[in-house]
C-alpha cells in the first residue's frame, strides 16, 4: 500500500491477535457502526482505499490484510478458511467491535461464511461479493473456474538442496509484477493519468508483499466446502455478485448461493470487473449502502 496514494481521512493501526499483528486501515467516527473489509488473496487493504471515505459517511469502516498480505504477520505454514475466520474473530475482540457487518471479496466472502457459520456472536450483516467464479457451489466446478486466476502461482519443479528453486519462485514473482507494473490500461491507454500509475504501484506493491501467501492462502480456499459453511449462516445476509461478460457461461450463480442462507438477498452489479472495488467504488458502496442501512 502507498500512503502517498491515500485519503488524508483514512487511518492506520495495528491489532494484536495470536499470529501476530493485524495491520488494518480505518475511517469513520469510532463509535459508528461498524464495518469490517477482507480482500481476495494477493491484495491487501489499499484495494479499498477509495471505497473507505466514502463508506466513512454511515460506518466506522475497516479494511484489513489478512495474515500473509500487506503490513500483517506471516500466516500459518497451511492455513485454512476456518482458522483465518477464527483469527478474524481475535481481531474483533481486540479492537473491541460489538458484532460488525463483516463485508469479504472472494477470499474474503469464504471467511465472511465461516466467521458467520462458527461464530455467530461475533457477526452483524454479513456480505458476500465476487466475480461469478467465486460463488460457484460446487467445489469441483469452482476451483477449476479459479485455476486460471492461479495456476500460475504454484511451484512445477522440486526443491533443490542448492536453492535453486528459490531463484524459480523468484523469477515467477518478477513475472507476475511486470504483468501488474504495465497493465492493458496502462499499455493500451491513449493518454495516462496519476490515478493509472498510483493504481499499477498498488497493485506492485500488494503482490511483493504477499506473494509467498498467495499458493497457500489458494490451498486452504479448494479444500473448503462452501455449501457446507453457508448453509449454517444465520445472519442477515447479501450476495453481491460481480457479473462479467466472461463469465457469463456459468450462469449467475449468486441466486444459487442465497438459496442455501435462510433469507438471504441477491444483488448484481452488471458489466463488473475485478478491480470494481477500485474502478467503481460508488456503485460498490451504494450496493453496501443499500442493504446495511436498507435505503
Amino acid at each position: 500500500m502507498s500512503i502517498k496514494h491515500s485519503d488524508a481521512s483514512i487511518q492506520y493501526g495495528y491489532a494484536t491477535v495470536g499470529l501476530g499483528q493485524i495491520h488494518y486501515a480505518q475511517a469513520g467516527a469510532l463509535d459508528a457502526p461498524p464495518l469490517i473489509l477482507m480482500h481476495a488473496a494477493g491484495r491487501s487493504s489499499s484495494c479499498y482505499r477509495h471505497m473507505l471515505p466514502l463508506l466513512a459517511k454511515d460506518f466506522r469502516a475497516i479494511a484489513i490484510d489478512l495474515p500473509g498480505f500487506g503490513y500483517s504477520a506471516r500466516m500459518t505454514e497451511n492455513p485454512t478458511i476456518d482458522a483465518l475466520a477464527y483469527t478474524l474473530a481475535e481481531l474483533i475482540d481486540a479492537l473491541a467491535l460489538h458484532r460488525p457487518h463483516i463485508f469479504g471479496l472472494h477470499t474474503g466472502n469464504k471467511i465472511a461464511a465461516a466467521l458467520a457459520a462458527n461464530c455467530p456472536d461475533h457477526v452483524g450483516d454479513v456480505i458476500l461479493a465476487g466475480q461469478t467464479h467465486s460463488l460457484i457451489l460446487d467445489m469441483q466446478t469452482r476451483n477449476a473456474a479459479l485455476a486460471p486466476y492461479c495456476e500460475k502461482y504454484f511451484p512445477k519443479y522440486d526443491h533443490r538442496a542448492d536453492g535453486s528453486h528459490l531463484l524459480k519462485a523468484w523469477n515467477i514473482t518478477r513475472a507476475a509484477v511486470e504483468g501488474f507494473w504495465w497493465p492493458p490500461e496502462l499499455l493500451n491507454a491513449q493518454s495516462t493519468s496519476a490515478a493509472d500509475l498510483a493504481q499499477a504501484e498498488v497493485r506492485v506493491t500488494d503482490h511483493l508483499h504477499g506473494w509467498e501467501s498467495i499458493a497457500p492462502l489458494y490451498r486452504a480456499i479448494f479444500a473448503f466446502d462452501l455449501p457446507e459453511v453457508v448453509k449454517r449462516i444465520k445472519a442477515r445476509a447479501l450476495v453481491l455478485e460481480l457479473c462479467t461478460q466472461q463469465e457469463a457461461h456459468y450462469g449467475r450463480q449468486g441466486k444459487l448461493l442465497c438459496d442455501l442462507i435462510p433469507g438471504a438477498e441477491h444483488q448484481q452489479l452488471q458489466n463488473a470487473v475485478g478491480l470494481s472495488m477500485e474502478y467503481r467504488p460508488d456503485e460498490v458502496v451504494t450496493a453496501i449502502r443499500r442493504f446495511l442501512c436498507r435505503v
